[in-house]
């Protein structure tokens, strides 16, 4: 039995758990879901030269959580871009739609589960940096830096819920799929902070969750950092997640209205 026919069975968002248990298992096969992971060490080893040989080396912790952070806007450009076709292109769109279940929760319990590829570029990172320029991440705040991780992590699968539906109603939006990525790097601040950018870009970078995750994570992990009010951080993190996810259950509602009308949820 499968983890999608046991999910009308669950009390706790069973879309969201049959979501995510189903992509666990379909990751495991394939070689391509791993190959945001491979990025990860090289840019930690481009950005640790950066900081050290600039002598900016209080930014090393900067250059350690940059590549995770890639890792997961690049994961969350990659699934959100594939996973409704694919399906309806293998037949299970019909039958998922038909399941008792929010389809928007599946949906985006399947892209939080491609978010855990987060981990293993995190461990990447910290080893290359580590183990190259000698320079181990220290977690001055381990209860801040798991939540803005998880916060960060939720957030970004909610976007990628909105941008999947997105890239289905409207084909053409695939054009701009792959020129979304480093956009969102320098408007997220991954790698430099946005309290550096010019007032005006500062303002216009608040509306890019990674923005404040990006400062959560980097204020948990170096020595001496602090954020003026990091209960307000966590907040518009969670804010600005809720608010994509909430845009997404909209934009999936929008297409599955169209496909039902033109009677072409499966493809011909």
């Amino acid at each position: 039995m499968t983890a999608l026919q046991r999910a009308p069975r669950r009390r706790l968002m069973p879309g969201f758990g049959a979501g995510f248990e189903f992509q666990i298992v379909a990751m495991r096969g394939q070689a391509d879901t791993y190959f945001s992971l491979i990025t990860a060490p090289f840019f930690a080893l481009v950005f640790m030269s950066i900081m050290e040989y600039s002598g900016r080396t209080d930014l090393n912790s900067h250059a350690v959580i940059a590549p995770m952070l890639i890792t997961m806007w690049t994961a969350a450009l990659s699934f959100s871009g594939e996973m409704i076709s694919e399906d309806r292109e293998n037949g299970r769109l019909e039958s998922l739609i038909a399941a008792p279940m929010s389809f928007a929760m599946l949906l985006f319990g399947r892209l939080c589960a491609c978010m855990l590829l987060a981990l293993p570029s995190f461990l990447m990172s910290y080893l290359a940096a580590g183990s190259v320029f000698g320079y181990w991440l220290s977690f001055e705040q381990p209860l801040l830096f798991a939540s803005a991780l998880v916060l960060t992590a939720a957030a970004t699968a909610a976007t990628a819920t909105a941008l999947s539906a997105v890239f289905v109603i409207a084909p053409g939006a695939r054009i701009v799929q792959n020129t979304l990525s480093f956009p969102v790097y320098l408007l997220g601040g991954v790698l430099v902070p946005v309290s550096q950018y010019p007032g005006w870009l500062e303002g216009l970078t608040r509306i890019v969750y990674l923005s404040w995750g990006a400062d959560l994570l980097r204020a948990a992990t170096t020595p001496g950092a602090e954020l003026e009010n990091t209960i307000c951080y966590l907040v518009m993190l969670g804010l600005l997640g809720a608010t994509a996810f909430a845009l997404g259950r909209l934009f999936i509602g929008r297409f599955l209205q169209r496909a039902r009308a033109l009677g072409a949820l499966a493809k011909e």
